[in-house]
């Protein structure tokens, strides 16, 4: 009895040549896509080269993806190779002699079309006819190696939160992705802020990982599953001072947009940190019995003190003095300011204790966790005793700044703001947070100001 087949393609890939299948001669063959390989029927040529600018326009596509990406054999099928989307804007860093070499230009392999194959004692155990994916990932393993030699140190004085960052951390990451974005985008604005000239380059590739960290972390708060939400934390905690980052980079580039108010970048930032602390109390029961669950307590030994903290502590009275005794404040108004100051003096409370580690972000980030939206609106419209308290709060800046790096450039942007923001009759308590921008904030100094924006006081 003959045996059964199919009818012999003469213009079938050399894939399925290979492997004795029947091809259907699409460009690419069915095959070839569904085993994640490149066709040879697809002209190389006609494949748009990475690093070129025309890959711009594939960054931020939605569902529609190059062609070239359904040759990318991913380890998660729903997540595009986030090497492939960047490799027109991420390149090496600059060489000594001035001279930078794309990190998607290097390939692996050449076009046989292009020059004869002097090599082919190696050619012969290629699985593909040509490279597809640039050297992108030396990028990311720089990113890698950054974060656990340096980037990690930052985020507890505490040996024990250390060695959870640095070493259990990545483990998990490699199980969560959006945690690893998140993990390489901190690393890369880290590495922005060490250099000048380079910086530029490692911030767009903060930004690439950032936004996947986003997407990836976004797709599971809908319903966050036990085995999830150890990482969920950890990408949350590390996104909010990422987001502190990237911010405060874009703030500070010549061609920033002026118009951009540092009122309204932390107002965002605030409701960034409260969603985030709805995920902390969706996870809580999960994460205490995780690597995660030193962040959750306290330090065993008393941490060095914050001066700063007290001070603001002894002036609250005075402030709640002045709002209480202000004319031209109505009655809603008027309570709101007290429960926002309220908040601070709560703050204190939390931030205070001798055995507490990282006293600035715990005031900085947990006073946002206490706001109410109408003191949120407040700050919106930039009324001058909404401004007049967020001054108190911002003092906290500058003297995180020195040792956060991702806070650097905050506290002077977000103080003139509010000193743009007020008008005469709130001096009496605008005194000692100016002081910080080394201004004389006295009567005298107020005339100088902007004029005060007018301020429906509805």
């Amino acid at each position: 009895m003959p045996r059964l087949g199919h009818k012999k393609s003469r213009l079938g890939c050399r894939q399925c040549k290979a492997r004795h299948v029947k091809c259907d001669e699409l460009r690419p063959c069915s095959n070839c896509a569904r085993h994640g390989v490149l066709c040879s029927l697809v002209n190389a040529e006609s494949q748009p080269l990475a690093g070129a600018s025309s890959g711009s326009s594939n960054l931020h596509k939605g569902p529609k993806q190059p062609a070239s990406e359904a040759f990318v054999i991913r380890n998660d099928s729903t997540t595009p190779s986030s090497s492939l989307h960047t490799d027109h804007a991420l390149n090496t860093p600059t060489t000594s002699s001035g001279e930078g070499t794309s990190t998607s230009a290097i390939s692996e392999g050449s076009s046989p079309a292009s020059q004869p194959d002097q090599f082919p004692f190696l050619s012969r155990f290629l699985h593909r006819p040509e490279a597809i994916q640039s050297d992108i990932w030396v990028m990311d393993l720089e990113l890698m190696h950054h974060w656990s030699t340096e980037a990690h140190e930052v985020l507890s004085l505490r040996d024990d939160m250390r060695h959870a960052w640095r070493v259990e951390t990545p483990k998990h990451a490699v199980a969560h992705t959006f945690l690893m974005h998140e993990i390489l985008a901190f690393s890369a604005f880290h590495k922005a802020f060490q250099s000048l000239d380079q910086g530029p380059g490692y911030y767009t590739c903060g930004i690439h990982h950032q936004d996947l960290a986003i997407r990836g972390v976004r797709e599971r708060l809908h319903n966050v599953k036990p085995h999830e939400a150890t990482a969920i934390l950890a990408t949350s905690t590390l996104l909010t001072l990422s987001v502190f980052a990237s911010t405060g980079f874009e703030a500070g580039q010549p061609l920033a947009d002026s118009s951009s108010s540092a009122v309204e970048d932390i107002l965002n930032i605030f409701s960034l940190m409260q969603g985030m602390g709805h995920v902390l109390a969706i996870a809580y029961q999960f994460v205490m019995g995780s690597f995660l669950a030193p962040m959750l307590s306290d330090s065993e030994e008393d941490t060095p003190a914050q001066p700063l903290l007290q001070d603001l502590g002894e002036l609250l009275p005075a402030l709640t003095t002045f709002v209480q005794n202000k004319q031209d404040l109505d009655a809603s108004e008027r309570t709101t300011y007290l429960e926002a100051i309220a908040s601070l003096r709560a703050t204190l409370a939390i931030a205070t204790p001798p055995k507490v580690d990282n006293r600035e972000l715990r005031f900085l980030f947990n006073w946002s966790l206490r706001l109410k939206p109408t003191f949120l609106t407040y700050m919106r419209q930039q009324r001058p005793g909404a401004l007049a308290i967020l001054s108190h709060y911002v003092t906290m800046f500058f003297v995180a700044e020195p040792r956060y790096w991702y806070l650097r450039g905050w506290g002077d942007r977000l103080m003139r703001s509010c000193f743009n923001g007020v008008d005469e009759t709130w001096t009496p308590v605008m005194q000692w947070p100016m002081s910080f921008l080394n201004l004389a904030a006295t009567n005298e100094a107020f005339p100088t100001m902007e004029p005060a924006r007018s301020i429906d006081s509805r």
